[in-house]
């Protein structure tokens, strides 16, 4: 969701939402373990078969933004969210 990071501070973002989602009580962790196998499932079939694409992702999850479906754009809000408030707080201030 953040393409724009040095490694470093991508790996600090990645912590940062890696243990934020590990704190949330086990009902709300189990409903976004549930979500991201599902919507993982797609992405991982593209990959195995080698028709990985960068833009393809980006359009499938601008359509998980703008989903009907209330659970679908609560997940990636949590999500953007989450790496929005660590990009923010824990990137260096020159990035």
């Amino acid at each position: 969701m953040s393409p724009a990071l040095d490694p470093r501070s991508r790996e600090a973002v990645e912590s940062y939402v890696d243990d934020t989602l590990r704190s949330m009580p086990e009902y709300l962790r189990a409903g976004v373990l549930g979500e991201s196998l599902l919507f993982g499932a797609g992405p991982r079939l593209a990959h195995a078969l080698g028709r990985q694409d960068h833009a393809g992702l980006r359009t499938r999850i601008d359509g998980w933004r703008t989903s009907r479906i209330d659970f679908v754009r609560q997940y990636v809000r949590l999500l953007q969210s989450l790496v929005l408030f660590a990009e923010n707080e824990l990137a260096p201030s020159g990035t």
